[in-house]
């Protein structure tokens, strides 16, 4: 079981807070982080204010989101460490929302175009799919709530319904564990007849197909490791090393006959992420540097 309550002191709080700032918007002015006062226009951080979305925006920390947030068709809101996030109000999305780590919606989520998440997608409120091409893409989710409209959602390990899945929504749980409909790993909710599963025949972006594809046998280790990394990875691959907070702090290309060996012995003790790209295809991999 994935499902995680929310506070409830939390989602009064978001409720007053919420109310308070529908008549305030800020918008992007930059690429950048949400947290930087620079990204946006009223040079400050969007806590409570509304935020539109313009520019790449990165999350990079835990963050509460008690505002609405609108990610337009040319913004992207990206998450590159493994961090938790609460909607806690009302976030549009159409653009792109490419996020690592633990996502809990606890208002309501209106996809009209493509999120994918590296993590578990929790939805203890409202997912919405704005239709037939809107995409989301997980690892593992769990619905509590309500998922409705139209569109495709792919999970590539555990799918988890204790709410309803209802509308023209084409589940995909590329790694099921049961045999007949719905096919979904843990289901004690409703399914509306009008679901379907898997019948787009694709999970379509690039992301999924990293997972089960070319980059499935990628390996980093070891774990932990003191003085030097081995990656096994096709040559032409490109290897970056960010630290927990998302900053870049080794990258390079792979060439040559593998396995690889990376030195690491100017990196600080931690944990890592290892992304690792050939082509539109990714892979991220956790690593820990002890001494």
């Amino acid at each position: 079981m994935i499902r995680r309550r929310m506070n409830h002191g939390l989602a009064c709080l978001a409720l007053v807070v919420g109310n308070a700032a529908w008549a305030q918007t800020t918008t992007s002015v930059q690429n950048g982080d949400w947290s930087d006062p620079s990204t946006w226009d009223c040079n400050c951080v969007p806590e409570v204010v509304d935020a539109v979305v313009v520019h790449q925006v990165r999350i990079a920390g835990n963050t509460f989101l008690f505002q609405r947030v609108h990610v337009m068709p040319v913004g992207s809101l990206v998450m590159d460490a493994f961090f938790s996030v609460a909607i806690m109000d009302t976030v549009i999305n159409d653009g792109l929302m490419d996020l690592i780590g633990d996502i809990d919606v606890d208002w309501a989520l209106f996809n009209n175009a493509t999120i994918h998440i590296e993590g578990v997608i929790h939805n203890d409120a409202l997912l919405v799919m704005g239709g037939p091409d809107a995409l989301l893409t997980t690892d593992n989710i769990g619905n509590y709530g309500t998922i409705e409209g139209e569109g495709r959602i792919c999970v590539v390990g555990f799918s988890e319904n204790t709410g309803t899945i209802q509308g023209q929504i084409d589940f995909c749980d590329l790694t099921p564990t049961v045999s007949s409909s719905p096919f979904i790993d843990v289901n004690t909710g409703t399914v509306a007849g009008s679901v379907t599963f898997c019948e787009a025949g694709s999970c379509g972006p690039t992301h999924v197909a990293t997972r089960v594809g070319g980059l499935a046998e990628v390996r980093i280790g070891p774990v932990p490791a003191q003085d030097v990394l081995v990656v096994d990875a096709p040559s032409g691959a490109s290897i970056a090393l960010r630290d927990a907070i998302g900053n870049t702090v080794r990258s390079l290309l792979l060439q040559g006959d593998g396995p690889f060996l990376i030195e690491v012995t100017q990196m600080s003790s931690g944990a890592y992420v290892a992304e690792i790209r050939v082509g539109a295809e990714r892979r991220m991999l956790r690593l820990l540097i002890e001494r």
